[in-house]
């Protein structure tokens, strides 16, 4: 490890309440994120959870674990903001990385304990479901982290005209297979395959649009296939969904799997489809997306909805299409677009992991958020 200019690496506290081996795109980002970081020693501050000792024991950066009861989200990250800090006895941090706006009280809590500067990170949804808590921690911060521009937009919406410190962009990361993307299944000659990977928890990833497209689909490519992976509680009603449109045959919701049978189901992806929207009643939003990139990995091209933040993770007509996410008969179009021609859906396949491996490796972007961090404790 590298030393910085005191002789030693960089000291990094990272407050979070969401950390494997709890499942999700911010545990993974956070995870990810911070052991990557190439001249940095990374402390987790985190609530306890089921295998958490297990994962810590081979874990890459150090953990702490604070004891929460068992209940629902907002109940333990109440405990966790109020027991916290009883947990950082002996460390000596540079910097508080606030891994979610909802513990940034106990974050700045820590930094100002430690006369360290504290820092934000945003995502996206909970900036919209809390903009005032949002706008207190942004406020109050060194400075923030937005993984898009358009979660830098939101986070200085909560604040107006009022000062702020610096909202830093560093995207999300994705990890590149060793091997070249294998053939399109379809020019293999096997069904024309579909793969969205979102938990069927919240509308907003538009599941209930795919399956209303699915019968325009189907009428042109009767063996066509559409695999989910994921679970939650919209699951029966997108079963029953797929019954009533005759397509049930066609979709095959496998619920949560394991890294390495998702990566297998998008090697042998044609397209990704998760048309992300911002539905009617419903506070929701896509930050980015981690799930784009993953399928860019594999020389997938993707078909996201044309809002937030899936457009910067897809640029429309070179790594995959942006289409009306709430229109059923679009989202048909677009996939039949790329069924019919193969070669352009090739095409937008390798135009993709060419530009993940450019622009998106863990390395990158975790060399990016270290380097940010060090400008702000240096100041």
């Amino acid at each position: 490890m590298v030393a910085d200019s005191a002789g030693r690496p960089l000291r990094v506290l990272l407050v979070t309440p969401d950390f494997p081996p709890g499942l999700g795109g911010v545990q993974s980002l956070l995870h990810r994120i911070t052991a990557a970081m190439p001249h940095a020693e990374v402390t987790v501050l985190t609530p306890d959870a089921p295998g958490g000792a297990v994962f810590d024991a081979t874990a890459p950066v150090a953990v702490r674990r604070v004891r929460v009861p068992a209940a629902p989200a907002k109940l333990r990250n109440a405990a966790f903001n109020a027991r916290g800090l009883v947990a950082l006895r002996g460390l000596r941090p540079d910097v508080v990385l606030g891994g979610h706006v909802v513990v940034s009280p106990l974050a700045l809590a820590a930094a100002r304990r430690f006369r360290v500067p504290f820092v934000l990170y945003a995502y996206g949804k909970e900036v919209l479901g809390g903009p005032r808590l949002a706008a207190w921690a942004l406020r109050r911060s060194a400075a923030a982290v937005a993984v898009s521009r358009f979660t830098r937009g939101l986070l200085l919406e909560t604040v107006a005209d009022r000062p702020h410190p610096p909202v830093h962009v560093v995207y999300p990361g994705v990890e590149i297979p060793p091997d070249p993307p294998p053939e399109s299944a379809g020019l293999a000659g096997r069904p024309f395959t579909m793969v969205t990977v979102g938990r069927l928890r919240d509308r907003y990833k538009g599941h209930d649009v795919v399956l209303e497209a699915l019968p325009r689909v189907l009428e042109r490519l009767p063996d066509a296939r559409w695999v989910v992976i994921g679970d939650g509680r919209q699951r029966t009603q997108l079963e029953e969904r797929a019954a009533r449109l005759g397509v049930a045959h066609a979709v095959s919701f496998l619920g949560a799997v394991p890294d390495a049978e998702r990566d297998a189901r998008l090697r042998e992806a044609d397209v990704f489809v998760m048309p992300a929207r911002f539905p009617e009643g419903e506070v929701a939003v896509e930050g980015f997306a981690l799930v784009y990139l993953e399928a860019a990995a594999w020389g997938v091209p993707a078909i996201a909805g044309d809002v937030g933040g899936p457009r910067e993770a897809v640029v429309d007509g070179e790594t995959g299409l942006l289409i009306d996410p709430e229109s059923p008969e679009r989202v048909a179009a677009a996939i039949l677009s790329l069924a019919t021609d193969p070669e352009r859906t090739r095409r937008l396949g390798e135009q993709a992991r060419r530009r993940a491996e450019a622009e998106f490796t863990w390395q990158h972007v975790a060399g990016e958020l270290e380097g940010l961090l060090r400008q702000v404790a240096g100041r």
